[in-house]
């Protein structure tokens, strides 16, 4: 009998180079892309909620994108954090943005996924390599 499944997926952007210039870094998988949102009470960055890839798509909802939630952590100036509730996509996009919203980086990334937990059986939390996103 497995126990009920409840566990998060995860993968980092490690940053390098002039990461002084990023404000927040964004994650795009599965046809929806993160933005930056901050928990009440707090000035750090650690939620992040999926908004659609397209802004002016139509509100059908047959031409809405899957919504994946994405939550994110800043570990450190250079690392963040992205969990995926149960899923886990095979590829995304990082970017990295100034304070102003404006892309300074981007990279695409195929996502190679570990299982860390859990049994064969029952399934568990896995993890990707870092995803490296270089700033110029």
């Amino acid at each position: 009998v497995c126990p009920a499944m409840g566990w998060v997926n995860s993968v980092t952007v490690e940053l390098s180079g002039d990461v002084s210039r990023v404000g927040t870094v964004q994650l795009c998988a599965d046809g929806a892309c993160s933005e930056l949102r901050l928990e009440p009470g707090t000035a750090v960055p650690r939620i992040v909620v999926p908004t659609p890839l397209d802004a002016e798509a139509s509100l059908a909802p047959e031409a809405q994108p899957a919504m994946v939630p994405f939550y994110a952590e800043r570990i450190d100036a250079d690392t963040w954090r992205f969990q995926f509730n149960v899923s886990f996509p095979d590829h995304v996009t990082a970017k990295a943005l100034s304070a102003t919203g404006e892309v300074i980086a981007e990279t695409d990334a195929d996502l190679d996924w570990k299982r860390v937990g859990g049994s064969a059986q029952c399934g568990g939390p896995v993890e990707a390599s870092p995803v490296r996103l270089a700033v110029p």
